[in-house]
């Protein structure tokens, strides 16, 4: 009798253990098309300048060529939510006063953006770029759980042969 209690409260852990590793779905919002834009962070900038164009709201996974005075200087591909960077050095030999336009096309949306050339320009020297994504992913998170399962279905298991050995022993 004792061995079948054992047992029913070894399955009914294993049950609630198993709802820590089935998460419930979470609800989603419903995403509407957002509007494209496109940036620059310097828009007057000294000749040999870098310039970081920012796309928000592009199609995703998709190509962007990026031009400057009609000529393609590149293409980004932009990532699952429609967003990129790129980069562009503008020439030293461009003259004071001169105007770059940027264009960047996904073949649907076209935006474009401007820079004056200044050669008295100043411009600050501030650190770019993306932060590291931090915390752990939802397949770590999913193995995690799966690992805290089986390790209690194991102690379980080693618990409930015990007890059995120590009944048939004591008998």
């Amino acid at each position: 009798m004792r061995a079948n209690r054992s047992v029913r409260v070894a399955l009914a852990t294993l049950v609630a253990l198993m709802a820590l590793v089935v998460p419930a779905t979470a609800a989603t919002a419903q995403s509407y098309p957002s509007t494209p834009t496109l940036t620059v962070d310097q828009t007057v900038v000294p000749p040999c300048t870098t310039v970081t164009l920012t796309g928000t709201g592009f199609l995703p996974d998709t190509v962007v060529t990026i031009t400057v005075g009609g000529t393609v200087v590149g293409t980004v591909t932009t990532d699952d939510q429609g967003n990129y960077t790129f980069t562009y050095t503008v020439s030293c030999s461009e003259v004071d006063g001169a105007v770059l336009t940027f264009t960047a096309s996904d073949g649907t949306n076209v935006l474009s953006v401007a820079v004056t050339i200044e050669a008295a320009a100043v411009t600050s020297t501030t650190a770019a770029g993306t932060l590291p994504r931090t915390g752990a992913s939802d397949t770590t998170m999913l193995l995690i759980r799966v690992s805290i399962v089986l390790v209690a279905v194991g102690g379980i298991l080693v618990l409930a042969t015990s007890r059995r050995k120590r009944n048939h022993a004591s008998h």
